[in-house]
């Protein structure tokens, strides 16, 4: 009943996701996103595994994952974003040998015509990537699929039941799920997936190395600066009042939002501070207070080089942003209350001494001040940062251990 609720639901918003979909073409995705969006211009199959990730930090956490995959598995490699910023750091980050394509809407007639063209083997879905449509068409085919990375939020234990049967529903076509956490592996359980297909495999994102902070290129900057990372909608406006609150010693403050699109009203929230946009090739001046970092791919090196690193969706009720790249980089991290989405992370941070939480923007101007008059505290965090990440580094052998038990053909041997 609650399978039928859910496609009959589909059917009635295609058109409004239809519409939507060509709204993101003409912005940014262009005539590919359109036609792969609805199911159309897929390339041909078949592939000996596909990999599903929503978008940026899915991508960026499967990618040690899939490079390595695509060593082992005799055959082409196919991945599936939902978004063309998914799509760039894919090209960006992944081997040339694994094609691209965008995942089709979550209908029956899409999901039949992207299934019948791609033709994969086995799959992979990223974190919390549930479409009951695409799930059942897999189980139907007897397509082995698992969830890897897997979690899910108490948010969505407490969606209404007829979802909550959907999803369970859906969860009958995944042999295997790789939870990242035993919080996350008893809510799929609670969801109604099969206790012996649940393991817990740790977070695929301590495999991301991103370059260390000696090699990666650094953004040129006239003067030293805290970077705010990841930022999300009502977030820049409460980084600058507590940056103008706090001791800063002349440094720049730099605002890298999770949606670079949003430089326009990013500009407005602003006010009337001076501001200096990467996009335009502003140049930073005495007079600049805020540097807007509204471009692609260069975050690394924004983080490297940073004197202190804010992490993003914290301060506003957006679940917070993938902590582990910072740390990794050895950076000094502070962040905000909201980090439900990376609740493991940040309590092994925190653990480790490599985290600074604090409440509110009060609280950030508090830590900014503190931190960045105390250069020795400073090193001090971005080195139990690292050390903390190192610690745990053995996570993508341990995936790749599990999935080739699971399926045969990805544990064959490396191409020379």
């Amino acid at each position: 009943m609650a399978t039928t609720l859910y496609r009959q639901l589909t059917r009635l918003v295609l058109p409004l996701a239809g519409a939507h979909a060509l709204w993101r073409a003409a912005r940014d995705g262009g005539g590919r996103y359109l036609r792969q969006r609805l199911g159309r211009g897929r390339p041909a199959g078949p592939f000996a595994l596909w990999v599903h990730c929503a978008s940026v930090g899915e991508v960026q956490a499967a990618a040690p994952l899939v490079a390595a995959l695509a060593e082992r598995v005799q055959g082409p490699v196919l991945m599936t974003t939902n978004t063309p910023t998914g799509a760039a750091v894919a090209a960006r980050e992944l081997p040339a040998a694994v094609t691209h394509a965008y995942l089709p809407l979550d209908a029956p007639g899409p999901v039949r015509r992207f299934l019948d063209a791609v033709q994969p083997r086995c799959a992979l879905v990223l974190e919390t990537e549930i479409w009951p449509n695409l799930f059942a068409a897999c189980g139907g085919r007897g397509l082995p699929l698992a969830l890897v990375n897997g979690r899910l939020s108490p948010r969505t234990i407490r969606a209404p039941a007829w979802l909550r049967r959907a999803l369970s529903r859906a969860l009958d076509a995944v042999s295997l799920c790789l939870a990242r956490s035993e919080a996350d592996a008893g809510r799929f359980r609670e969801l109604g997936l099969a206790a012996e297909r649940v393991r817990v495999a740790g977070n695929l994102k301590y495999a991301r190395r991103p370059a260390v902070s000696g090699s990666v290129e650094g953004p040129g900057l006239a003067r030293p600066y805290v970077l705010a990372a990841s930022t999300r909608e009502g977030e820049e406006a409460l980084v600058a009042a507590a940056w103008e609150a706090a001791e800063t010693d002349g440094r720049l403050l730099v605002v890298a939002p999770r949606h670079p699109e949003r430089r326009d009203a990013i500009r407005r929230d602003l006010g009337e501070r001076q501001v200096a946009v990467r996009s335009r090739g502003d140049e930073v001046t005495a007079a600049t207070e805020v540097y807007l970092a509204d471009t692609l791919g260069e975050l690394a090196g924004f983080m490297a080089h940073a004197d202190l690193v804010f992490m993003g969706g914290s301060l506003v009720p957006r679940g917070g942003h993938n902590l582990l790249e910072p740390a990794a980089l050895g950076c000094a991290i502070v962040t905000g209350p909201h980090t439900d989405n990376f609740a493991e992370e940040a309590a092994a941070l925190a653990a480790a001494g490599g985290l600074v939480e604090v409440a509110d923007a009060d609280g950030l101007a508090g830590a900014l001040t503190g931190l960045l008059a105390d250069p020795d505290r400073r090193r001090a965090l971005g080195e139990a940062a690292r050390a903390a990440v190192a610690e745990r580094a053995e996570v993508l052998d341990h995936y790749l251990e599990v999935l080739g038990e699971w399926c045969p053909s990805l544990a064959g041997r490396s191409r020379d």
